[in-house]
């Protein structure tokens, strides 16, 4: 892709939560944008739910699912019935409850190399030509050796697999920091570092996807895809999110979805690189502890211990 019009010449496009849980939410903008050019999308996530709104730290696999349609080995369409066995219910099943049609349920618990594999094979079963993966707060953009990266796991598999895909795909950014992991001046050096050469445009929150979004997050409980929609509203400043553990700050660009060719993305991450060439999840857990990146999952466990 060469600029953010580009995508308006596709038929079908997947437009999924690409750092895990409310991000499906995020999502939702960018969906809407599309489909307003006449493109048809199916909306998604990925199967982790993060401690406590899952007992378990990590990703889930699709053999844990029921009531679903297996796609491919690591993707599937959700309903608003799709839960694990032992109860949990995605937030891509509430969001298909909420709009009554199915959403997309990638598995990242196989690692890279699967993943990349089932999302190839699903776009093809499904006549997709575009993947947009978005992330709530910009910690996608990443360089490696900011000192708030908290889920480099989740982000650098989706990076990477975006970046193996045959067909075009992009990366959205929607919050401008809302997940608290990187800094605004943080943000602002990304922006710099990909803008004459990456960037591809942006999109804002309009007034009737900010409504459809309100009511979305009556049911999904997310922080970060809920800042842009108080940054639409106008409220502005301070917030602590995570049970208090972080600070941010809610600006304009909070309510904007920025839309950047993934290459540049991911050849900026030091994640990307760490991840790129492993096989399994496991393998890409130690390649990240191994060069010095705190684990979400290893945090997760923390919490239940």
């Amino acid at each position: 892709m060469n600029t953010l019009e580009d995508s308006f010449d596709v038929d079908r496009a997947l437009v999924f939560g690409i750092g895990g849980s409310g991000d499906v939410v995020g999502s939702i903008p960018t969906a809407r944008f599309l489909e307003s050019m006449g493109v048809d999308v199916i909306l998604g996530g990925t199967t982790w739910e993060p401690v406590p709104r899952d007992s378990r730290p990590g990703p889930r696999s699709l053999s844990e699912v029921v009531d679903y349609e297996r796609i491919s080995e690591t993707v599937g369409m959700a309903n608003g019935d799709t839960r694990t066995e032992d109860g949990l219910v995605f937030c891509e099943s509430l969001v298909a409850d909420h709009f009554e049609r199915r959403v997309a349920l990638i598995d990242i618990s196989r690692g890279v190399r699967e993943m990349t594999s089932g999302l190839r094979d699903a776009c093809e079963t499904l006549e997709v030509d575009l993947v947009v993966g978005v992330d709530a707060g910009g910690d996608i953009l990443a360089r490696g050796d900011e000192p708030g990266l908290r889920s480099p796991v989740t982000d650098g598999l989706g990076l990477v697999s975006l970046e193996k895909l045959d067909i075009d795909t992009c990366i959205g950014v929607i919050g401008f920091g809302s997940d608290g992991e990187l800094t605004l001046d943080e943000l602002n050096r990304a922006f710099e570092s990909l803008s004459e050469d990456a960037l591809l445009g942006s999109w804002g929150i309009t007034r009737q996807v900010r409504s459809e979004l309100e009511a979305v997050l009556d049911i999904v409980d997310t922080e970060a895809s809920r800042l842009p929609v108080e940054a639409a509203r106008g409220e502005l400043g301070e917030r602590t999110i995570r049970r208090g553990e972080l600070s941010l700050e809610v600006t304009v660009p909070s309510s904007v979805t920025f839309y950047f060719e993934t290459g540049p993305v991911a050849d900026r991450s030091d994640v990307a690189t760490l991840v790129r060439d492993t096989t399994t999840l496991d393998e890409a857990v130690s390649a990240l502890r191994t060069g010095g990146y705190s684990i979400e999952f290893d945090k997760e466990k923390n919490r239940i211990d």
